[in-house]
């Protein structure tokens, strides 16, 4: 009597739709497939070894290849439904809602159909692939495979944007949550940027005043080097100014003083011995301003995006006419344009700003009267952001609930 011996193969398939289409109107179920393969084969004298896990993995993929042709078939159907629905929610109602069910269920059945012929296909692949690997192979050659096949789906179904689409008689809530994430994003990076604000112009402020302190000291100490011993009457606050009359004081002490350079060397040995002198704190004044000035651009292009994503809001909410809220919402809408266009100009000041202080680093501040300089640090002081900010970020919260408002009332 022949002798047999059966080789069990399993495998499945979480969802054979492995890349999800983006769909708006429907919604795709998981499509779970499982396949039991059993090879048997025979033996004249002796009990056969089984077949080897190499063989029986190519099966496999043989049965695989033909499954996953239909994946393609479900998503292209999927995306064609989608886009049907789409027409009828041009103008969404009952009725519409009624036909795009329709359709939802003629795409099931034909989806149906294609599993019941891909699970033929993929039998009949398993198969062919047991010949072909039977030539050659003792172990196989009357070698038989039973293959069971397991779909396991749900039914394409009609999405909740649908629902909320017929029941706003077309206001699409969806679409205006989308919008307000973005803002509501936005409102709480601006919001972080400005906690950083306050520190970063801080830095800035004490930076510069060292600076002005260290060129005031080392002015001096450049005249005392120079024997200038009478200093009575100069203010280093007004740099330039300082060094011209230190170098007519140097002039009227004498030859002692001067040893044979004429004015114009006075004055340059005094700007050069300053200048040398005060550079590590420079570098130290323009680092802060070039972190102040980075961070007061990012905050400034993030508003420009909040001032954007309130205006499509706003255009969306106007654009509804059967939404009772939409007045309401354009309004808020409004509120949060005006008041980003408003910090967006203060932003834009602060820029200009700071590039003045560049002026100042440039050529290490000697032409720039340091009154004027602390009086430019004060107005910086008084341009505070926050307080916009905070009020900002106040405004962008209503908009957010009253669209989480309206969500709620057709959810």
């Amino acid at each position: 009597m022949a002798k047999k011996t059966v080789t069990p193969h399993k495998f499945y398939v979480v969802d054979l739709i492995r890349s999800k289409p983006k769909l708006e109107y429907i919604e795709l179920p998981k499509y779970r497939v499982d396949v039991q393969l059993e090879v048997t084969t025979t033996g004249k004298l002796k009990k056969p070894d089984p077949v080897p896990s190499t063989k029986l993995k190519r099966l496999e993929e043989a049965g695989m290849s033909e499954l996953e042709r239909y994946e393609k078939v479900i998503t292209e159907e999927a995306v064609k439904l989608d886009a049907k629905v789409a027409k009828l929610m041009a103008t969404p109602g009952d009725k519409a809602q009624a036909d795009a069910e329709k359709m939802i269920q003629a795409t099931n059945q034909m989806i149906k159909n294609a599993m019941a012929s891909a699970e033929g296909a993929a039998r009949k692949a398993i198969e062919e692939r047991l010949k072909k690997e039977a030539k050659g192979d003792k172990l196989l050659t009357e070698a038989r495979v039973k293959t069971t096949i397991k779909v396991t789906m749900g039914a394409i179904k009609i999405g909740a944007s649908v629902a909320k689409l017929v029941a706003t008689s077309g206001a699409d809530v969806t679409s205006y949550k989308t919008i307000v994430v973005q803002v509501v994003k936005l409102g709480m990076e601006i919001n972080q940027q400005l906690k950083n604000e306050a520190k970063l112009r801080k830095d800035l402020y004490t930076g510069i005043q060292a600076y002005i302190t260290l060129r005031g000291t080392v002015l001096m100490q450049a005249a005392e080097r120079q024997g200038i011993t009478d200093t009575s009457g100069i203010s280093v606050k007004k740099p330039i100014e300082a060094i011209k009359k230190l170098t007519a004081k140097a002039v009227g002490m004498g030859e002692e003083v001067t040893k044979g350079r004429d004015p114009k060397k006075i004055a340059t040995d005094l700007l050069d011995a300053t200048v040398k002198g005060i550079n590590a704190k420079v570098n130290d004044a323009e680092k802060a301003r070039k972190a102040y000035r980075e961070h007061t651009t990012k905050t400034r292009h993030k508003v420009d995006s909040l001032g954007s994503a309130a205006d499509k809001l706003m255009k969306k909410a106007r654009g509804s006419k059967t939404l009772k809220e939409g007045v309401k919402l354009g309004a808020e809408c409004m509120n949060i344009k005006r008041a980003a266009s408003d910090m967006a100009a203060k932003l834009e000041d602060r820029e200009k700003y700071l590039e003045e202080m560049q002026a100042l680093m440039e050529g290490n501040g000697m032409k720039v009267d340091d009154s004027t300089t602390i009086e430019k640090l004060k107005a910086l002081d008084k341009k505070t952001i926050a307080t916009e900010g905070a009020g900002l970020i106040g405004m962008i919260k209503g908009v957010k609930t009253l669209v989480d408002n309206i969500s709620e009332a057709v959810a």
